[in-house]
């Protein structure tokens, strides 16, 4: 019978590009756009993450609500909980403050395609 497994020495490092594309990535998913839509920066706020994001958001979501559409405001609220929760699943962090900033128009959103119609490919 063997004894206990001692411990492991060392360390893990997440390099710093890696942990900010991560977060990207998440808030990218958050609001339903695309990764490059969202840009971020990192800072240490008293040994916790601090996390500032610049979204851009589709134009018409920028302008309120339309149909069964939250506004930016909303999401942003939204957004800021499921990267806080995310975040924290993903790189084992906890995040003392996410700024969220909507910079403006991105690239119009992405609807699914699903009917054969919108498909012009020819069979």
């Amino acid at each position: 019978m063997t004894g206990p497994r001692p411990a492991r020495q060392g360390h893990t490092r997440i390099a710093p590009a890696a942990l900010r594309h991560t977060i990207e990535a998440v808030a990218a998913g958050a609001f339903g756009v695309r990764r490059d839509d969202v840009s971020g920066t990192l800072a240490d706020d008293a040994g916790k993450l601090g996390v500032d994001l610049s979204v851009r958001l589709p134009t018409p979501q920028l302008l309120g609500r339309t149909g069964q559409q939250q506004s930016a405001f909303e999401r942003a609220g939204i957004a800021r909980q499921g990267v806080s929760s995310l975040s924290r699943q993903v790189t084992g962090m906890d995040c003392a403050r996410i700024n969220i900033r909507i910079a403006g128009a991105g690239r119009r959103a992405i609807e699914p395609r699903v009917d054969a119609k919108q498909d012009r490919r020819k069979p």
